[in-house]
């Protein structure tokens, strides 16, 4: 409060004092006329003095209650403003104001950010009592969910179906599940994370269809392929590039001796063996991006597997690895039989070369159908797949073996999606597995 204020109060007060004093002198003095003027002067300073009070703090208390509402309507005006009290009132005011906008601008900001995403997000929000509101909802969740976009929790609840067993946890996850959606069965990816303040906690939930975890993973392969190729081709020029500068330097020498044909043999020599190699690369890669498309008919899977294994009967043999094989039915697919039996040949050698040095070796080959789906596994006991190289298995050009060219599984698993098929594997208890799912 400013000194202007303060000097008015003293005066007011000390006004109400000397008419108190008047009244008491004039009623002892008997002068009971002037006792009635001066206690009706008294109750008049009185009402002028509350008057001025809450004149003075009505403007406060109107501004008080907007902080407390969050109402920033009310302003005070520039002539008020000179009394100190009521300017630094309406500098919290403007203060909690602009923090507002910019809450406001953050929050949207967080929404629309939430809501550009392509995977879905749904954040819930549970107070001290465990009732749950719905705090963030994107349109790609209710996309993927085909449900309005719902912000009443106990509406959206009864919509997402048995996603709500995963939710009522109210626990961190990452998993695979399948969701019925207009009675279709989808897969999804879904993860979902905790977050505690003092008041609330928090569920974030991120749905994420199986071709978007796909699609991700083969943006991820084509840059390891890009690395991959572009060391491979500077590994092979560099030193060639070399061998070529030094030979046209023994080129420009007078004098050839027989020691410097044979330094400049040995050089062309390498300079020969390096370009094969480079020849052979760049035809591997040819062979990927040029893979025709399949020409599908109806084949006999379960022939096919039979025919490809007579291929080789002989060094399961000389190897004593046992087959396990015993299809009794006949499985029907519409496929290119010749890319079919690629994938196999491909699968196959994969097993034998993990089988070498293993102690009982042995191959399982199993057929089943589920649904519209049918299944083929190919497992085997050998040496597996460690965690160190899970994740390159299916990158071009990746290979453990010596002389592989790294191409094998890559064109395996370009084979199975132009088939609009999916391949995986799993490798833990001495067991390798690989599942190839085709659509029937």
């Amino acid at each position: 409060m400013g000194k202007p204020q303060y000097i008015q109060i003293i005066i007011r007060i000390l006004l109400l004092i000397v008419n108190g004093v008047a009244i008491f002198f004039s009623f002892k003095k008997g002068f009971y006329v002037n006792t009635i003027g001066f206690s009706l002067l008294l109750l008049f300073q009185f009402y002028l003095f509350t008057e001025y009070l809450l004149k003075l703090f009505t403007d406060i208390e109107k501004s008080i209650d907007c902080l407390l509402f969050d109402d920033y309507s009310n302003t005070i005006s520039l002539e008020k403003r000179k009394n100190p009290l009521h300017n630094k009132t309406a500098l919290l005011l403007e203060k909690h104001r602009l923090q507002s906008l910019q809450k406001s601008s953050e929050q949207l900001i967080f929404s629309n950010i939430i809501e550009s995403l392509g995977i879905g997000i749904l954040i819930l929000k549970k107070d001290t009592n465990g009732i749950i509101s719905v705090f963030q909802l994107n349109k790609a969740f209710a996309s993927f969910l085909k449900i309005p976009k719902f912000y009443n929790w106990n509406l959206l609840n009864k919509k997402i179906g048995t996603l709500t067993d995963y939710i009522d946890e109210w626990k961190e996850n990452r998993l695979t599940i399948s969701l019925t959606i207009n009675e279709e069965k989808e897969e999804f990816f879904l993860k979902t994370s905790v977050t505690k303040t003092n008041k609330f906690g928090y569920l974030v939930v991120s749905l994420e269809t199986i071709q978007q975890l796909i699609d991700k993973k083969e943006k991820e392969a084509w840059y390891k392929l890009m690395n991959v190729m572009s060391h491979e081709i500077i590994n092979t020029i560099t030193p060639i590039s070399s061998l070529a500068e030094n030979l046209h330097s023994l080129l420009q020498e007078e004098n050839t001796d027989e020691d410097t044909i044979d330094e400049l043999s040995q050089g062309l020599s390498i300079i020969k063996r390096r370009s094969l190699h480079l020849t052979s690369f760049v035809d591997t890669y040819r062979k990927l991006a040029e893979l025709p498309l399949p020409n599908k008919k109806e084949i006999n899977l379960t022939e096919t597997i039979q025919n490809t294994l007579e291929l080789y009967k002989q060094e399961f043999l000389v190897k004593k690895i046992n087959l396990i094989f015993n299809a009794k039915d006949d499985f029907i697919i519409n496929a290119d039989k010749n890319q079919i039996e690629q994938i196999l040949i491909n699968l196959i050698s994969n097993c034998l070369y993990a089988l070498t040095g293993t102690e009982h070796p042995a191959i399982e080959i199993q057929l089943s159908k589920d649904n519209s789906r049918l299944h083929l596994e190919i497992s085997d006991n050998g040496i597996g797949i460690s965690n160190e190289i899970k994740e390159n298995i299916f990158v071009p050009y990746f290979t453990t073996r010596k002389n592989g060219s790294g191409i094998g599984l890559t064109l395996t698993k370009s084979i199975i999606e132009a088939h609009k098929g999916s391949i995986h594997f799993n490798s833990k208890n001495e067991k390798t597995t690989f599942i190839i799912t085709f659509i029937l």
